[in-house]
């Protein structure tokens, strides 16, 4: 447990049903001229866009859309949707969408002023001053990237996924509307929440944990996997979705304030070689890490499991671990890397030094490559 540390979120986040609505009164503070970034498709079905776009207007804020951000997003993509906020004279960027307009957009408001491409900083060049203001409207719940300093991006040409960090690239508002949540898919709902839940429940464990991030972590925990279920059932219960966006939201809140886990990392290595979707691969993941680390982390699961309301004294970790496999089945996920279809072969040389990050270095208990392949065969 970390007694001196540093809590970062965003100033101001606002939080409730109809919240998207009042989206320009609350941004026109930091200019005429926005950049929305967002995907190709789903906003503009569901009707979000139209409606914020409405509430831009009503504000008299102009809007330049950038709506190539493709799921997990690309350096090239950034680095075109940064060319249009030069070419537009953006004053800020408004992400709109699931996690990767989320990234997408804080990685083009940090760099706009700095540079016209992303590569360098990918690659490891610290962003030395602030870009523009960038304003979060995330409209799934789960991935969690409306309240961190990283952008998770990708390089399709090494496969290689990861993180572009700066403190500078923290939003300046956040704006979570749970109404937005409804329209995602039952799938959706389900990949989405178990990567909310995964965050949480490593955020716990984590090294970095701190008493604020271990609070919230604790109350994500509870949230999610009461919520989680019921909403991927019920996806049009409005109850159900505020409170999965809710879990997801504090979830954010704890590990943007401690750290992620290997299963996050091992997500990272799997992702872009197989194409597998990144909350499965993190729930996939995790019962695995659970059981690697289950001596050096022995305290924090069973206190995990106590507060998913395990019953019993003995063989607490064991019950956990069956438990979060019966969630990950109930909510329509499989458990497997082998029901995706990945083989044993196919796992070979996956594993690169560049792939190996921070979540998977700082494991309390070392985790080199060939304890990584050891992760990844058991997750077969």
């Amino acid at each position: 447990m970390k007694e001196n540390f540093v809590f970062r979120l965003p100033p101001e986040i606002y939080f409730g049903g109809g919240e998207g609505k009042k989206a320009g009164e609350l941004v026109k503070r930091w200019g005429e001229k926005a950049l929305l970034v967002t995907g190709k498709k789903s906003m503009q079905e569901t009707g979000i866009l139209e409606e914020i776009l409405k509430s831009l207007e009503g504000a008299g804020v102009q809007c330049s859309i950038f709506d190539q951000v493709e799921p997990e997003p690309s350096l090239e993509t950034v680095d075109r949707g940064l060319d249009l906020a030069y070419r537009e004279r953006c004053d800020f960027v408004i992400s709109l969408g699931g996690g990767s307009a989320q990234d997408c957009g804080k990685a083009i408001a940090g760099l706009c002023g700095n540079s016209h491409t992303v590569l360098p900083y990918f690659e490891g060049k610290v962003l030395s001053s602030p870009g523009i203001p960038w304003i979060a409207v995330p409209t799934t719940a789960g991935t969690g990237s409306e309240m961190t300093t990283n952008a998770v991006l990708t390089d399709y040409r090494t496969k290689l996924k990861k993180s572009f960090r700066s403190p500078y690239l923290l939003a300046k508002l956040v704006i979570i509307d749970p109404l937005y949540t409804r329209f995602m898919s039952p799938y959706l709902t389900a990949t989405s929440g178990i990567d909310a839940l995964v965050q949480a429940l490593e955020a716990y464990v984590s090294q970095e944990v701190n008493p604020v991030s271990e609070v919230l972590a604790e109350e994500a925990i509870e949230l999610l996997w009461k919520y989680l279920p019921q909403a991927v059932k019920e996806g049009q219960n409005l109850n159900y979705r505020k409170q999965v966006a809710k879990g997801s939201m504090i979830s954010a809140m704890a590990f943007a304030n401690s750290a992620s886990g290997p299963a996050h990392g091992l997500s990272h290595i799997v992702g872009p070689e197989f194409s597998v979707v990144h909350g499965e691969a993190c729930g996939i993941f995790f019962p695995r890490v659970v059981e690697f680390n289950r001596e050096v982390l022995k305290d924090r699961y069973e206190k995990i499991a106590r507060i998913v309301e395990i019953e019993g004294e003995e063989d607490l970790i064991d019950k956990f671990i069956e438990a979060f496999l019966n969630l990950m089945k109930e909510i329509g996920l499989r458990t497997s890397l082998g029901e995706l279809g990945i083989k044993e072969d196919m796992l070979q040389g996956i594993v690169k030094e560049e792939r190996i990050g921070r979540n998977l270095r700082e494991n309390p208990r070392p985790m080199g490559e060939e304890e990584i392949y050891t992760l990844l065969k058991a997750s077969l």
